[in-house]
């Protein structure tokens, strides 16, 4: 039993790579199987709707994963900025795979309308939702101005997404500089007049 499970998780781990790499269409069960070491056969075991059963798994492993951090992250004991600077710092420690996260929006167009539906719903539920009710909290309390909090969530949660884990020859410090920055350039411009 733990070769099954092991494969399933590979091979979701696989399709959430590539799909990030190239995209939904970019991506084969050919490829996939090969690179797990499977035959397609096995991955039909595993995901008898194909293609599409892996990215649904692959959506849903990654907005629970994403969301719990998020969570995590707005439950940071404090202000409204410290909120806000634990969530992007969680960008800067590869909390959240922007590309992939991109290619899960992008691939919903690929899906059956109730599958769309699915993951667009989880998503909304998991990772936006939460944001934007800090912002209807902030707005409420005068922490921010009067703005429609999902403008606000959605705004806040692009900068973010510029927050990118250090790269070779970054210092963590100079990501952490921009975390900082990020927060501090949303407040000035979403802060109360």
């Amino acid at each position: 039993m733990p070769r099954q499970t092991d494969t399933r998780a590979r091979a979701r781990d696989e399709f959430a790579r590539r799909l990030a790499d190239y995209g939904y269409l970019g991506v084969s069960l050919d490829d996939i199987a090969k690179a797990v070491d499977v035959r397609k056969a096995s991955l039909y075991h595993h995901f008898p709707g194909g293609k599409p059963a892996l990215f649904m798994e692959v959506a849903d492993h990654y907005t629970k994963e994403a969301s719990a951090l998020l969570h995590s992250a707005l439950a940071t004991p404090g202000t409204l900025r410290d909120k806000l600077l634990a969530l992007a710092a969680s960008y800067a420690e590869g909390t959240y795979n922007s590309q992939l996260s991109n290619q899960i929006y992008y691939a919903i167009r690929h899906l059956d309308d109730d599958q769309g539906a699915e993951v667009s719903h989880a998503y909304v539920r998991g990772l936006i939702q939460p944001v934007t009710d800090l912002m209807a909290r902030a707005v409420a309390t005068g922490e921010l101005r009067e703005a429609d909090p999902a403008f606000l969530a959605t705004a806040f949660l692009e900068l973010a997404g510029t927050v990118q884990p250090p790269g070779e020859g970054c210092a963590p410090s100079a990501v952490d500089r921009l975390a900082q920055d990020v927060v501090d350039l949303f407040l000035r411009g979403a802060g109360p007049e």
